[in-house]
């Protein structure tokens, strides 16, 4: 499991001054965090923008989860930050599904998540990616992971992923071997000619998924049955018949995975630029072409990180990707990232919602970027 502690963030010495769009330096207080607010009326943009930016000396990007799960439940940027140890400012993450009116809410990530090294979650669609320790972005999250079952090889098609799934555009049907791993809160698959096998870690100090690591397991036993993993467990579930099936109960197998994603990745949608380059955006993406609310994350060339949120109503007043591009290059931003808008934009700092959520109060979401005080 992810070990947070509760943690009350003491004030900080912040500078909020408004400044022009064009202006790409704030004032530094003592502590290296900026926060300003600019105008972007000259790009067509009426509503409030907040800037937060900071070096990497003093402070890391982190990868926050709704109450330390995945598919969980729901939280505010505000509660991830003030739960986590060092953290200073947040914002919401990369989108996530809505189920329908009088259901359940778990709050199903969309992309992949890589936190503190350990690949929590495989992207349900394609989706873009942000690798937060690198400030890169890419097409998707590069992962692979496979067990060894007496010598041969079986390739993991899932993890810690909700299947089947089913919301707007997307039918993902329950197929595969899917692995699921602490801290996977709801229960694993259960249908007709489907197996679950259930294994121990043989060293429970490292999570059996932290990537470019190979983890023993001990085989337990095996079920058809729905169930909940817990600290210590693996499950893995595949179709009868699968190469798992030959394990006899004390058998040891070993779970391999790698990725070159680096140890903080995140989920968003789309590359608004790439090493300077701004990314075509596609007319049918009306997301993208009509304005909303945005959370943005970027880069400058002297590697700065700056975290950006426009206020808006969808579809009505915010920015577009356009207006986005032309904001982030006044700021000397050479690549950036779209995370999660509309309705979730939060920039929580100083203790409280610094901009205007759109339905009037800070909504919960199913991941956050935390920014968090080096040691």
């Amino acid at each position: 499991m992810i070990g947070v502690e509760s943690f009350i963030v003491a004030p900080l010495s912040i500078v909020i001054a408004a400044r022009d769009a064009s202006a790409a330096s704030a004032t530094t207080s003592e502590n290296g965090l900026r926060i300003f607010a600019i105008n972007g009326r000259q790009f067509g943009v009426l509503t409030a923008i907040h800037v937060l930016s900071f070096s990497e000396s003093q402070y890391s990007v982190k990868v926050g989860l709704a109450k330390n799960t995945i598919d969980g439940g729901l939280q505010t940027p505000s509660a991830m930050c003030q739960t986590t140890a060092g953290c200073v400012a947040a914002v919401n993450g990369d989108f996530f599904d809505m189920t329908r009116p009088g259901e359940p809410d778990p709050g199903d990530e969309v992309g992949g998540i890589i936190q503190n090294c350990v690949l929590l979650h495989t992207p349900e669609i394609a989706h873009q990616q942000a690798n937060l320790d690198g400030q890169s972005v890419s097409e998707g999250v590069n992962w692979s992971s496979t067990v060894d079952v007496n010598g041969t090889s079986v390739p993991i098609t899932a993890i810690n992923q909700e299947l089947p799934v089913s919301y707007i555009k997307v039918h993902l049907p329950l197929t595969g071997t899917l692995l699921f791993a602490p801290p996977f809160a709801l229960r694993t698959p259960s249908a007709t000619g489907w197996v679950t096998y259930e294994f121990a870690q043989v060293d429970g100090a490292t999570s059996p998924t932290t990537i470019n690591t190979t983890a023993e397991l001990d085989f337990v036993a095996q079920t058809t049955e729905a169930v909940k993993v817990r600290a210590g467990q693996v499950f893995i579930s595949a179709p009868t018949g699968s190469t798992l099936a030959t394990l006899q109960v004390g058998d040891t197998v070993t779970l391999t995975t790698t990725s070159t994603a680096g140890c903080d990745n995140i989920g968003g949608h789309p590359i608004l630029l790439n090493h300077g380059v701004a990314t075509p955006i596609v007319p049918a993406d009306t997301y993208m072409v009509k304005p909303y609310a945005r959370t943005v994350i970027g880069w400058t060339a002297s590697g700065e990180t700056v975290i950006m949120t426009v206020d808006g109503k969808d579809g009505v007043a915010g920015a577009t990707a356009h207006q986005l591009v032309s904001l982030l290059q006044s700021l000397n931003i050479v690549t950036a990232f779209d995370l999660d808008g509309g309705n979730s934009t939060t920039l929580y700092a100083k203790g409280r919602v610094l901009n205007r959520p759109s339905h009037g109060t800070e909504r919960p979401v199913s991941t956050g970027l935390l920014i968090v005080r080096n040691p």
